[in-house]
């Protein structure tokens, strides 16, 4: 489990190191893809687990719908006021000595450009890809071993650290907190497709409002 982890971290690290080479990074994504769902996938297969039970179905749909839906609309309307207020209060009047603040723009909404495709580069190439790798593969495998609470929370632990591990800047260990709740829809629906959606929509969101706000 650790050492599946670390190898899959290493070879995105490794591969975003290199990504001005324009082969490396017209294919990290699709590599990255590839890592988190099928490393995973071969290792349950060879011991004979079944990849429904580590949250790899669509089932129960009607709940993991709901659940996406109401913490889509609790969270984020909240998060995208904290950050136009961020960007363009706090950050400028008192972070600017400590961060490297994004410049303020027109409060426009400015759609990322062929954003269907984005949509379902985000849910089948990003989004799918981390949920069964950190919340059905590595959260699963935490709670055989020790308590549901502590696999909830290390997942996400985990989940940062490897965003950390790839970029280096300290901001991807703000990723821990989404961790959590995409850890919650996991325990909650019993499958990753809650998360998934609400992983993508978190993605996509935040691609908009950093065009339209910074």
């Amino acid at each position: 489990m650790g050492l599946l982890f670390l190898g899959a971290t290493v070879l995105v690290s490794v591969l975003y190191r290199l990504r001005s080479i324009p082969l490396v990074e017209s294919n990290i994504a699709v590599v990255a893809a590839v890592a988190f769902l099928y490393l995973p996938a071969l290792l349950l297969w060879r011991r004979g687990r079944e990849l429904e039970d580590f949250g790899l179905r669509f089932r129960p749909v009607g709940r993991s719908l709901l659940l996406w839906i109401a913490l889509t609309m609790v969270v984020l309307p909240p998060f995208g006021y904290c950050y136009e207020l961020f960007v363009h209060t706090l950050c400028p009047q008192y972070l600017m000595k400590l961060v490297v603040c994004p410049t303020p723009i027109a409060k426009v909404l400015r759609l990322p450009p062929q954003l269907p495709l984005l949509v379902v580069s985000q849910l089948l190439v990003v989004a799918l890809p981390e949920e069964f790798f950190f919340r059905g593969y590595l959260q699963q495998r935490l709670s055989e071993v020790m308590s549901v609470q502590r696999a909830w929370l290390l997942q996400a632990a985990l989940f940062a650290l490897g965003h950390y591990l790839v970029t280096f800047h300290p901001a991807s260990l703000l990723v821990f907190f989404p961790g959590l709740l995409f850890g919650l829809l996991r325990l909650s629906s019993g499958s990753v497709l809650a998360g998934t959606l609400f992983h993508a929509t978190c993605n996509l969101v935040m691609e908009t409002l950093h065009r339209s706000l910074g």
